[in-house]
């Protein structure tokens, strides 16, 4: 099992999985500084984390049934193997070179006070500056502190601090006691700034900040624990921001000045709140690509969800939006494209066989021809009706065989004026009658009066379709479809929202673990990797859930307001 991290990643990572990843009963109740912290850190950060109790937050991660699992899980070999964890790891050597003794558990433990403070400086060099309430009876029996002579010492405001400098790789460690404070720094600027903020001597604080300033202007008033300040438009642009950020929707975070996040330890409830600020140029009257905030539909599809879904989302939609969601969750069912790849492909050694047979009808002098939008009828109507707001719910569960499993979905579509039934049945019967029938058979609409009726295809194909007003129903099952007619979430929702999804954890999960193993025995993942690497659905990815087994479910609320966007996130924890 791994121990030992590098500082900075153990400071970042304990402080988020700490406070999201376990169950604590009680609030935490610290009185506020009569100074904020952020008053004695200098200028430069662009990112800051703060809590209020750094050494609860590390108890608990440390104590968490999360953190026992996921040290012995698949996903955390796979990490462990990664580029990212090797980089971060030659970081840690050379931190551990430069300060005499290794930044493990334990180094962390006799760093960790009560109020405290990361902020990072430089992500690829990983600079930063690390302040912690910790009376200095708390750390004089540190191993750092007791190594200390082999420091070079300095000064600062009429306070003493120790540096050193590893002369291979230029890390540089500094730490300092000054009355109840430890700070721990990489850079003796950072370590010298912070002691004369703190001895109370004039100098640019990342307090006085603009992005800061503006940025905690507008968080909760109540901070959570942990609370992290990001300068998104420094970090979006950041070359290890652009490689390592897994959701990869940089174009999106670049639309961004900076970001507060906080997080909120509520009994079986941790709710996460985070405040998004706008470029100028993207703040007026737009949900942040582009649309009206004013013509949102996503509030009215909220009672359509049925109790018990596995997944459902709801978004803003364009017309094309919306066809796209529909041809590809009822049409024709089919992953989502990879998009164009920045990474080359791997190499996988075989027996020394190039291509296959099938290879030679393979035209390699023409472009690939573009495909045809088979339902132009039924893009027709949704944009006459003006289709605003898409909810689609999605679940797993046994085939009628009892074998293998299905994933069925169904789809309302809001719109600001009334659907044409009937049209709308038209356009749907010429566009799929091309594809699957013959002479029409098979696409003519038979009415069901149960659910306050609806109707449904009479051939081998699953669909069925309903109209109620503004909001179109297309489904491929009976059951979902019926679910989503009867429900009665009348709970009002703000009109401002922009997006709204969740997750069923507890109620998917088995189902998502029978599924995982199902690609990869059945595609008979075999790779040259075979006995070296964890398959990638059944290990990797199912040992990451099953890390948070705890976990019930997740869902995400958002709404824009001029150059806002506000975020939450709650998650449910089962104990």
């Amino acid at each position: 099992m791994k121990t030992r991290w590098l500082l900075a990643t153990g400071l970042l990572i304990i402080s988020f999985a700490g406070a999201w990843s376990l169950y604590h009963r009680n609030a935490f109740n610290v009185p506020s500084a009569s100074r904020s912290l952020a008053q004695i850190t200098p200028e430069g950060a662009l990112l800051y984390i703060e809590t209020k109790d750094f050494s609860r937050l590390l108890g608990d991660w440390n104590s968490s049934p999360e953190k026992a699992n996921w040290l012995e899980s698949e996903n955390n070999d796979v990490f462990s193997n990664s580029r990212m964890f090797l980089r971060l790891k030659r970081s840690y050597e050379n931190f551990a070179v430069a300060a005499g003794v290794p930044p493990d558990t334990r180094f962390v433990a006799d760093a960790a006070g009560r109020e405290s403070i990361f902020a990072l400086y430089d992500i690829g060099k990983i600079e930063f500056l690390y302040i912690t309430h910790l009376p200095s009876a708390g750390f004089v029996n540190s191993v750092l502190w007791r190594s200390r002579n082999k420091f070079q010492p300095r000064s600062a405001a009429g306070t003493q601090f120790f540096t050193r400098k590893d002369s291979d790789s230029g890390q540089v460690v500094a730490f300092a006691i000054a009355g109840d404070y430890l700070l721990l720094a990489t850079r003796e600027d950072l370590m010298a700034h912070a002691l004369e903020l703190l001895g109370g001597r004039p100098g640019s604080s990342l307090h006085q900040e603009a992005w800061f300033a503006k940025a905690m202007s507008e968080a909760p008033a109540t901070s959570g624990d942990p609370r992290m300040v990001l300068d998104l438009a420094r970090i979006a642009v950041a070359p290890q921001f652009r490689t390592y950020w897994i959701q990869q929707n940089i174009t999106e975070m670049k639309g961004y000045t900076a970001a507060v996040c906080d997080l909120y330890r509520e009994g079986r409830v941790y709710r996460e709140e985070r405040v998004l600020l706008r470029k100028i140029r993207e703040a007026a009257n737009e949900d942040g690509q582009g649309r009206p905030e004013s013509s949102s539909g996503v509030a009215t599809l909220l009672p359509f969800v049925p109790l018990g879904a596995g997944f459902y989302q709801i978004k803003k939609s364009t017309p094309q939006e919306a066809l796209d969601l529909v041809e590809q969750k009822i049409l024709s069912p089919r992953l989502a494209g990879g998009g164009p790849q920045n990474r080359a492909p791997q190499i996988v050694l075989t027996s020394g066989e190039i291509g296959r047979e099938s290879d030679l009808d393979t035209k390699v002098d023409a472009a690939p021809p573009a495909k045809e939008n088979s339902f132009s009828r039924l893009r027709r109507q949704f944009e006459q009706e003006g289709a605003e707001a898409t909810l689609v719910v999605q679940g797993t569960h046994d085939n009628d065989d009892g074998v293998l499993l299905t994933i069925p979905s169904a789809v309302v579509i809001a719109a600001a004026h009334d659907w044409d039934a009937q049209a709308v049945q038209s356009a749907l019967q010429a566009d799929l009658s091309a594809g699957i029938s013959v002479a029409s058979l098979g696409v003519d609409w038979q009415r069901v009066d149960q659910s306050g009726g609806y109707f449904e295809l009479n051939g081998v194909r699953p669909l069925q379709l309903a109209v109620r007003g503004k909001f179109l129903y297309i489904s491929m099952e009976r059951e979902t479809l019926a679910a989503m007619l009867q429900a009665t979430n009348g709970e009002a929702q703000p009109k401002d929202l922009t997006y709204v999804a969740s997750f069923s954890h507890a109620r998917e999960r088995q189902n998502f673990y029978d599924l995982m193993d199902d690609i990869d025995h059945s595609a008979q993942a075999t790779s040259v990797y075979e006995g070296k690497q964890p398959h990638f659905f059944s290990e990797n990815l199912a040992s990451l859930s099953s890390t948070l087994e705890r976990l019930e479910s997740e869902k995400i609320t958002v709404r824009a307001k001029g150059g806002k966007v506000f975020q939450m996130v709650m998650y449910q924890w089962s104990k």
